[in-house]
């Protein structure tokens, strides 16, 4: 069964879908935008999965992080991008904090070449950005579920699970998961999206209209009920 993550830094947006979500993803791009307070979303991930991005120097970063937010919440994984900005990887800088205990979420991921060698480092999530992939006309169904049938096969064991990100539309989100994605990460917009149809409206307002209360369908015979 596929599990919703929320893909945002916004208190208000996790509280008002706190219900139906497993976890909140972050990067530094939505904290710079969103603001937000980690320790607060920690709090209301009660043991739920966050992820928060590292940067810079990403190993002194990562266990920083680790040291600061983990007090807080059980669920919490350090984002590590699987390139840096010059093109070279980060597997060594996952294996090392792997080993050292800390889980990690292997980010900005393209293709299941990099979804092999991110998961064998130890990554426990690895992130494939699905909208980037079809911006560069590639076929992103075809590549999730490849990833998500490689992770079944090889890490069924050890619990290795794929979050797709970069969800734009329903549309994405739905294929995603009918194709088997473990997580898909959305964005508040596009959750609200989901909710929405004209009939579910219409509907509800025909059968409020029509509602006899269990008192009169009772003959006030629950008055004094006690309940």
């Amino acid at each position: 069964m596929s599990k919703i993550f929320l893909d945002t830094s916004d208190i208000t947006s996790i509280n008002s879908w706190n219900s139906v979500i497993s976890g909140v993803t972050t990067n530094p791009s939505i904290l710079k935008k969103e603001g937000g307070d980690l320790e607060e979303i920690c709090k209301l991930m009660d043991g739920r999965h966050l992820s928060v991005e590292s940067g810079g120097d990403f190993l002194q970063q990562a266990e920083t992080l680790y040291k600061w937010l983990y007090p807080f919440s059980s669920g919490l994984a350090i984002k590590v991008p699987f390139l840096d900005t010059k093109g070279n990887h980060n597997l060594d800088i996952i294996r090392e904090l792997t080993e050292a205990g800390i889980t990690v979420n292997c980010t900005a991921m393209m293709s299941l070449s990099q979804i092999i060698l991110a998961s064998k480092a130890g990554a426990k999530f690895v992130s494939l950005f699905a909208g980037r992939i079809d911006d560069e006309g590639g076929d992103y169904k075809e590549v999730v579920k490849d990833c998500v049938t490689y992770l079944d096969n090889n890490f069924f064991d050890k619990g290795c699970e794929l979050i797709v990100g970069s969800v734009r539309t329903v549309g994405n989100v739905l294929d995603c998961m009918k194709v088997g994605a473990h997580i898909v990460t959305i964005p508040p917009s596009v959750l609200q999206k989901m909710i929405t149809h004209q009939y579910s409206i219409f509907t509800s307002n025909q059968f409020e209209n029509d509602y006899i209360t269990a008192e009169q369908l009772s003959g006030q015979r629950l008055g004094t009920s006690g309940i």
